[in-house]
């Protein structure tokens, strides 16, 4: 298994002329209230929610009226300090911020965005103190860097794809013990015939 502690880590500027990212607000930014109705409730509707990836709700298609925002980015939720990689095209509600780069893939991304909560979490709070995009842009972040000092994204791509490997395999563990276990009680049930 790959060790954090055993790579070099660096200070990055999470914005800014130097920093790792561009950031911006959504394009949409639509309150609650004003959601249109539809059948076709498949469009993700991001909010501040320290929940499900952020996704206050799945909503109607209808909704992309006021506009979207493409996948392949974190959202920021100010206020509540949430972070999230967002893989499809959604629609969001009022305070949401968007990091974008194309040095990153979805592994690397959610390295980051992981990164990225805890820090928010241990600088800000909700209420006076939450983050603000005057505060994202000051905020500075540690990352694994190479031997020129540089984001390490390789190393955040392969640790990431380790870690959901070992969860992968962890679940079909868990998935063919569980069927042996329901396979003795169907063998037991059945007065000691096969099924």
């Amino acid at each position: 298994m790959m060790r954090l502690n055993e790579r070099e880590w660096k200070v990055f500027s999470l914005t800014g002329e130097n920093g790792l990212f561009p950031i911006h607000a959504t394009s949409t930014g639509v309150d609650s209230i004003k959601l249109k109705d539809g059948d076709d409730t498949t469009l993700p509707y991001i909010t501040r929610t320290e929940m499900n990836n952020g996704i206050s709700k799945f909503i109607s298609a209808k909704n992309l009226a006021y506009g979207k925002d493409e996948g392949g980015c974190i959202t920021i939720g100010l206020d509540t300090q949430t972070a999230y990689w967002q893989p499809t095209s959604f629609v969001t509600g009022q305070n949401i911020h968007v990091l974008r780069s194309g040095k990153l893939n979805f592994y690397s991304y959610q390295f980051i965005a992981v990164i990225l909560r805890q820090q928010m979490k241990s600088k800000f709070n909700w209420g006076g103190n939450g983050a603000t995009l005057g505060r994202l842009k000051k905020l500075k972040i540690m990352l694994p860097v190479t031997g020129e000092g540089k984001p390490d994204y390789k190393f955040m791509e392969d640790y990431i794809r380790e870690l959901m490997e070992r969860k992968y395999k962890q679940y079909q563990d868990y998935v063919q013990k569980q069927m042996a276990t329901l396979a003795d009680k169907c063998y037991v049930n059945r007065g000691g015939s096969t099924f």
